[in-house]
């Protein structure tokens, strides 16, 4: 609750939005678990009037003795992968990798753009931007050294000795530009320079130690090559030597250098990182010594765009890392934050230095979530699926398998459970005391409980009353609430009155109630089902089968002296659906054609009743393909019985048209029922036709349109239809 009131408070200042009127904001913990003995998941939803948020935390404890934190670094440097598949690369036993964030800037050729350290070796020297609207304007690193974590400035000294002048080295393993010296080792992701002839290269070998770069090391060769100015052969990388490479300003630094001169080359780095175990060069700071403190402009464009972020932090003692991303772009969902907002939630959450990486469509975070293997997604990126991204930071668990110490279950249903009524109980995870995933089988699952009997996975209620399922799984045990009722106050049937046809069958299902309203589970047999009147049948689980001809009665359900009735009627073989005295019910519309509709006149043809409907048409208002008209209902005429056939009179014009209609069956799919045959509509006066329904056509049909349609071009033509009295059969063979 600490937590939640300092984020509160940290909102009404000005968390969200720097709005002179502070904006009321909700904080709330959408999901907490350990994904390790060592490492804490967090799932937070931060909502104001103004816009969302969704942060997620993985707090590493690094005093748990399985715990550590690695950094993922590419091999070669510039292949890039996603944040989730880059951990998979890392799974070994007592090795799991049970959360992970995306990490380094990469430039457009996949190489990462800041320093890069393993194991007390320089991997990626790297290059700082210049300016404070850059991200990583000041030398800042994560790194890990004696178990804790670091977040502080650091000084790379990297320079090469000739002729006792020392020259700094800007980069290494780089895209060579102006006014730079770079430095090209084996660990380059091309065999080549691939540099310009805009420069000087000078090839070094014959080293006198293995050049692995590790910080206080000095190695010196002998120069065997020189690639002048303007000379575009290509400069190959030695496997055992490196290439200087300057241009610009830079070139000076290797103009006098000739073959066969002796080359030194130092690395070093300032003591509070020698010997760490990986550096991770990054920006802007975020959080310096508990407060916000950015390393750059917090005016500056890059740091006002609210954006997705990711952020590596720390607490003061170094003991407790933090993995933080926000989603945004998303809006309704997570709008994002600028650096600024996101600098005041890592305060918020303990941090004492924090440093943001690389975010945007990269932000990503993955974790190991309870009774998985390995870890899984766990944000929602901006572009809607995972970028290709360059390195990584992993929280790992080296813990052993262990004994089942927890377990997860739950009932397969959550209401209150009438006695004789059975539920499953279903198995969600069993997990051991370093949190590592279980292989569990439910035979081995026991279920005790007072208030009933269980048999494998079947628990079934055998006495009122309030208590506890047991479910146990080796030592792994947990609790699961159940209530039992012996009476029902209550029954409701899933129909309220049935109008049905002779062979229709109708599927009913009853709900049972205490005296709470509470909802209560019931045994399929516990109903009792009976039948008035001379309707039909009705089976133990409901199933009503309608053999009566006519007439009326009704269904009861019971159990002890709780009822429930439905009113039940047997309708008729043959209904009239529209005896079209009226059109309200009717549209029209056309393809490649014309139509409308009206009433028939005194004067014009009625089969029976005050009136027909006229139906105009003309099909020759086109010349190619097909012509067709349609009579739509507005609102459809629903069966729920299922009907053989529906009929109509129509009074016909002889122009060999097509007369169709179209149904929707109960699983939304279309199907087409004809009246006539093709050309087949070629009668002239009065005639009743029937289209009939198929037996595969799923309940309930709806009858949505009857239409006229001509394929053929010679007969297009234009004409008048008459319809009355569309009636629906039931029963007919």
């Amino acid at each position: 609750m600490k937590g939640f009131w300092f984020i509160f408070v940290l909102m009404l200042l000005g968390f969200v939005c720097m709005a002179i009127k502070p904006v009321q904001a909700a904080t709330s913990i959408k999901q907490e678990f350990k994904a390790s003995a060592g490492v804490t998941y967090q799932d937070y939803r931060i909502n104001t009037s103004a816009r969302n948020q969704a942060v997620r935390v993985l707090k590493a404890n690094l005093s748990d003795p399985y715990t550590q934190i690695k950094v993922g670094i590419p091999d070669p440097l510039n292949k890039l992968s996603k944040t989730i598949a880059r951990a998979l690369t890392y799974y070994a036993p007592r090795h799991q990798v049970v959360g992970t964030i995306n990490a380094s800037f990469f430039g457009p050729t996949g190489l990462p753009v800041y320093l890069i350290a393993e194991n007390n070796q320089l991997i990626n020297a790297g290059k700082l931007p210049v300016g404070k609207t850059e991200y990583a304007n000041e030398p800042i690193a994560f790194g890990m050294k004696d178990g804790k974590g670091i977040i502080a400035h650091y000084n790379l000294d990297l320079h090469f000795v000739h002729n006792g002048k020392s020259t700094p080295i800007t980069a290494s393993n780089k895209a060579r530009a102006t006014n730079q010296l770079i430095l090209y080792t084996a660990k380059n992701p091309s065999k080549y320079t691939d540099t310009s002839e805009k420069g000087i290269e000078v090839v070094v070998e014959k080293l006198d130690a293995p050049l692995d770069l590790t910080f206080g090391s000095t190695v010196t060769g002998m120069v065997t090559k020189i690639r002048d100015y303007g000379d575009k052969t290509k400069t190959q990388i030695p496997k055992d030597g490196f290439v200087l490479s300057a241009t610009g300003t830079s070139k000076a630094a290797l103009k006098n250098i000739q073959i066969g001169d002796s080359i030194s080359l130092a690395v070093d780095i300032d003591t509070l990182w020698q010997g760490a175990d990986f550096m991770l060069g990054s920006g802007p700071m975020l959080v310096n010594k508990g407060k916000v403190d950015l390393s750059m402009d917090p005016k500056s464009p890059n740091a006002i765009t609210r954006a997705p972020h990711t952020a590596v932090a720390v607490d003061k003692t170094g003991r407790n890392v933090f993995f933080v991303t926000v989603d945004g772009r998303q809006p309704g969902y997570s709008t994002g934050m600028n650096l600024t907002e996101f600098a005041q939630f890592l305060v918020s959450i303990g941090a004492y230095q924090a440093l943001n990486l690389d975010g945007g469509g990269s932000t990503a975070m993955g974790v190991r979530y309870p009774g998985d293997s390995v870890v899984k997604l766990a944000n929602s990126p901006a572009d809607g699926f995972e970028r290709y991204i360059s390195t990584t930071l992993m929280a790992v668990s080296t813990a052993p398998n262990g004994q089942p110490t927890y377990i997860k279950a739950h009932k397969s249903n959550t209401s209150v459970l009438l006695k004789g009524s059975s539920i499953k109980i279903l198995l969600d995870y069993v997990l051991d005391q370093y949190y590592n995933p279980v292989k569990a089988s439910t035979k081995n699952l026991s279920i005790t409980s007072k208030l009933g009997t269980a048999k494998g996975t079947a628990f079934t209620a055998a006495k009122a009353g309030k208590g506890t399922l047991t479910v146990k799984y080796s030592q792994a045990a947990t609790s699961l609430p159940v209530e039992i009722v012996d009476q029902l106050a209550k029954l409701t049937i899933s129909k309220s009155n049935l109008l049905v046809r002779n062979g229709d069958t109708v599927k009913l299902s009853v709900k049972g109630y205490d005296r709470k309203g509470r909802t209560v589970l019931m045994a399929p047999n516990a109903i009792q089902w009976s039948v008035t009147g001379k309707l039909g049948t009705i089976s133990k689980d409901g199933t009503f089968t309608v053999t009566g001809t006519k007439g009326s009665g009704q269904i009861t359900a019971a159990y002890g002296k709780t009822k429930a009735v439905v009113a039940v009627n047997i309708g008729p073989d043959q209904e009239v659906l529209d005896t079209f005295d009226q059109l309200t019910n009717w549209t029209v519309s056309s393809i490649r054609a014309t139509a409308f509709s009206q009433s028939s006149t005194k004067k014009e043809p009625v089969k029976e009743g005050k009136a027909a409907l006229k139906f105009n048409y003309d099909f020759t208002v086109s010349k190619s393909n097909t012509s067709a008209a349609y009579l739509n209902a507005a609102k459809s005429l629903v069966f729920t019985s299922r009907p053989n056939a529906i009929g109509v009179y129509v009074y016909g014009d002889g122009k060999n048209n097509w007369l169709r209609a179209t149904l929707t069956d109960g699983k939304g799919k279309s199907r087409t029922i004809d009246f006539t045959k093709d050309m087949g509509l070629s009668w002239q006066g009065w005639k009743f036709v029937k289209a009939a329904i198929p037996k595969d056509v799923a309940l309930p049909i709806k009858l949505k349109q009857i239409y006229v349609v001509q394929p053929h071009q010679e007969l297009k033509s234009k004409g008048t239809l008459y319809f009355d009295q569309l009636q629906v059969f039931y029963g007919l063979k």
